[in-house]
């Protein structure tokens, strides 16, 4: 092992490097020449590659709904509208997985397997958990609603008298 090291220690090879630079050659300089081309030439490309740099500071976006000034009627308009954007988006999911049972429906048909009472089973299913998810809201609302005298949830209106 020690042969091993002794052959590979950093003082050996600057050693080697001086005796065959020492070495006469007639073609030591062009060999110097075309070492330092390389070297130069991949230390060139190396340098128009480009690095990146420090990453870009994130873009804030701010909620719209945060912003100073509005009423209580244009809250409640945006509520409004973003509650029936999600119910729609929640029924259209909901008329697609219809449309999915129903394949599975008519392909059960075709091949004489009972749909029937595993389609009424699911829907009665489906129909148990939306009453317990409606339930649990409820109760989360109820818990944590006040009675705000200043707005009249009915007509949107701020009530007379209040400013």
């Amino acid at each position: 092992m020690k042969a091993f090291f002794r052959n590979v220690s950093p003082r050996r090879a600057v050693v080697d490097l001086w005796e065959v630079l020492g070495a006469p050659s007639e073609y030591r300089k062009l060999g110097l020449i075309l070492a330092a081309m390389v070297t130069g030439g991949i230390f060139f490309v190396m340098s128009q590659q480009g690095g990146r740099g420090l990453p870009r500071p994130p873009e804030i976006t701010y909620f719209p709904s945060f912003l100073e000034g509005r009423t209580d009627a244009e809250i409640l308009a945006e509520n409004k509208a973003a509650t029936a954007k999600a119910k729609a988006e929640i029924a259209e999911e909901e008329a697609r997985q219809e449309r999915i049972r129903q394949l599975y429906r008519a392909v059960g048909d075709a091949t004489g397997v009972e749909t029937k009472k595993p389609y009424e089973e699911g829907k009665a299913e489906r129909e148990a958990y939306q009453r317990k998810l409606d339930a649990a809201r409820k109760a989360i609302l109820d818990k944590h609603m006040i009675d705000n005298p200043v707005f009249d949830e009915a007509t949107g209106k701020e009530q007379p008298g209040t400013q």
